[in-house]
């Protein structure tokens, strides 16, 4: 399932980036679809990657590629819900302008066979929102240093549900 998604931005591509890739282990202070975001410390790579609790369950991830002159970064997944099979993300911030920019979300997953044969007619239109609300929650975030109501509403169901399993 490929999934592309284009938004322009309001701010210029530098202060995008910075939220991108220089905050990459704070997904979690814009992102909706992330929850709780950390650096892994169980990597040997020199790029490194993040552990997140994003809506689809616990997802790690691994960075492949970064660029800073071209604000580019790409990583892939290597521990997935279990309806993921595998993924990978490109993430690109274009300057158009001296206080606009373009952001570019490639993401790339594979669903686990049953998941697939059986759910795919309803996972790609979701997933497809929630990656479209995520590129909508960075953009908010570079333009006000605000989260989106969605973030606010997700942090908010996500800590509930949490304190319900600690009680």
């Amino acid at each position: 399932m490929h999934i592309l998604i284009t938004k322009q931005v309001n701010a210029p591509a530098e202060k995008v980036w910075e939220v991108l890739w220089h905050n990459y282990n704070r997904s979690c202070d814009w992102a909706s679809t992330v929850n709780h975001s950390e650096a892994r410390e169980d990597l040997t790579e020199n790029l490194g990657g993040r552990k997140c609790h994003s809506s689809y369950g616990e997802v790690s991830e691994i960075i492949d590629y970064v660029n800073d002159d071209e604000m580019n970064l790409k990583y892939h997944l290597d521990g997935t819900p279990a309806m993921i099979k595998s993924g990978k993300a490109n993430w690109k911030v274009n300057p158009t302008g001296t206080d606009t920019s373009e952001i570019v979300m490639n993401l790339d997953v594979e669903l686990a066979l049953i998941p697939r044969l059986l759910m795919t007619w309803m996972i790609k239109p979701k997933m497809h929102k929630d990656m479209s609300q995520t590129v909508e929650d960075l953009k908010h975030f570079v333009e006000t240093g605000k989260q989106t109501e969605a973030k606010k509403k997700s942090d908010a169901k996500f800590k509930k549900k949490k304190g319900n399993k600690t009680a």
